[in-house]
């Protein structure tokens, strides 16, 4: 009986393998990107909490005028004496690869990713998740996310 099951799941047919490992390839990119998502995320974390505007951090997952836009945030916060405090809370991330480029949509909550301003806590209303979006390229064998974006209106909900 085993031998009768292996048997009827094997294949010849090498298009149904090459399906499999498009599959698989589509998968492990999909994943790559994710990943990309949480490491970019973490570098933005990490620019805002420690005031650290040296765009170095991004070089391993971003790279676009996005950046610049997100290294200015951080010097204003410097100006103003705000540090943010905590993370935000990416959820439900969903990865579209096509080739050589991904579309990315995730719920973004920044509810418990506070503030403080010279050491008071910055009261902010808690506004729950609201849609994020990217895009990410692939680069030499790796991931960069190239624009960052909210998507149109009811492409996600959260």
């Amino acid at each position: 009986m085993a031998a009768l099951s292996l048997t009827a799941c094997s294949s010849d047919d090498p298009s149904l393998d090459d399906a499999k490992s498009s599959s698989d390839a589509g998968a492990a990119d999909a994943d790559a990107v994710e990943d990309l998502v949480d490491r970019y995320w973490a570098a933005v974390v990490k620019s805002e909490n420690t005031v650290d505007d040296d765009p170095k951090q991004f070089s391993d997952v971003a790279d676009g005028p996005f950046i610049e836009r997100q290294l200015k945030t951080v010097r204003d916060y410097d100006e103003a004496g705000i540090r943010r405090v905590g993370k935000p809370a990416i959820t439900d991330v969903e990865v579209a690869v096509s080739g050589d480029t991904a579309q990315v949509e995730a719920c973004l909550n920044e509810d418990e990713w506070t503030a403080k301003q010279k050491g008071k806590t910055i009261k902010a209303p808690k506004l729950g998740p609201k849609p994020w979006g990217a895009e990410a390229e692939r680069r030499d064998d790796a991931w960069v996310i190239t624009d960052v974006r909210v998507p149109p209106e009811g492409a996600k909900e959260c």
